[in-house]
């Protein structure tokens, strides 16, 4: 009897470990884990645009002139940029804190962000970030939480490889419930990828990336993991400042204890208007899964679906 109290009180808090992360990351695009490098921050010579995909404004006669070049005086660039955004969605499944209950919910999501991209030398930028995002339910009995994120490292855009960015760097991860000061999760690891824009005429482009992270201190130990990431965006202008984006996102996870590996698949699909330089008005609606192959019958209390839709406004500025 002994020995089966034991055993139920490490599966359950093992349990418990495990969902810190399941709870927190089925919200596509949680963390800025993965920024962009292909908004033409690194290219200097690439003309602000307003319709957010790197491009000029569009226009019905581009058809029929062809393909031209435009000289364009290079802009100074804005290394410094700041983010802030606030959403309110709607889930049919917010993570529960008391157990695996998840149910429908309200949810106010925040985020804010600082980053820093100044040239190093010889096309090589550095990048450095810090951002917080902020999660509060409307049911009382939900896992409300705070992700802290931060990152530092160089990215170089390769013009022999078609301007493939390569990028590299350091990631810390701090996941806290309710309380900024007490952390129930933080992880430190190294990411390295690729982004690049695979297809772009007027109005449409299509990006994407290949990434690899490698974490080598986690608390808790127990969801110390390893991860392989395919992201895919395509970016349609209907006209010169609002765009819709469908992203998809699949992860694959290796957990260095439980024989867990876990299957992530995120689609987001999203509405931007563009009222101004500096301030973007957006609709979205998403769909996460999660597929854990874990051993002692914890996969299902590690796999969920969730469908996410809501209605945000984000504001940037660089300097």
């Amino acid at each position: 009897m002994l020995f089966k109290l034991t055993t139920i009180s490490i599966l359950g808090a093992f349990a418990a470990q495990a969902d810190i992360l399941t709870s927190t990351q089925r919200f596509f695009g949680m963390g800025g884990q993965v920024p962009s490098y292909s908004e033409g921050d690194q290219d200097e010579q690439e003309p602000k645009s307003t319709n957010g995909l790197g491009q000029i404004p569009y226009s019905e006669a581009d058809s029929d002139l062809g393909i031209q070049e435009i000289l364009l005086e290079t802009p100074e660039r804005d290394p410094v940029m700041f983010y802030l955004s606030t959403t309110v969605l709607r889930t049919d499944s917010a993570p529960s804190a008391s157990g695996p209950t998840d149910e429908s919910s309200w949810i106010s999501a925040s985020r804010m962000s600082l980053s820093w991209r100044p040239r190093v030398t010889h096309g090589w930028f550095a990048d450095l970030g810090i951002g917080e995002d902020v999660y509060r339910y409307d049911r009382a009995d939900s896992a409300e939480n705070e992700n802290f994120n931060l990152r530092a490292g160089v990215y170089k855009n390769l013009p022999d490889l078609d301007d493939m960015v390569f990028f590299a760097r350091f990631e810390y991860q701090r996941i806290t419930f309710g309380s900024l000061q007490d952390g129930d999760y933080n992880a430190q690891r190294i990411r390295t990828g690729l982004q690049k824009t695979l297809w772009a005429i007027p109005r449409h482009q299509l990006s994407g990336s290949l990434s690899g992270a490698y974490e080598w201190t986690v608390r808790p130990d127990a969801i110390k993991r390893n991860e392989l990431g395919v992201d895919l965006a395509y970016r349609y202008a209907i006209v010169d400042n609002i765009y819709t984006v469908l992203s998809t996102r699949v992860s694959g996870y290796d957990y260095d204890q439980g024989d867990r590996e876990d299957l992530t698949l995120g689609v987001m699909l999203e509405l931007n208007w563009q009222i101004s330089p500096n301030v973007t008005a957006m609709a979205s609606v998403s769909f996460d899964k999660n597929n854990s192959d874990s051993t002692a019958g914890l996969a299902a209390l590690n796999d969920y679906e969730s469908w996410s839709a809501g209605l945000g406004v984000g504001l940037n500025w660089s300097f």
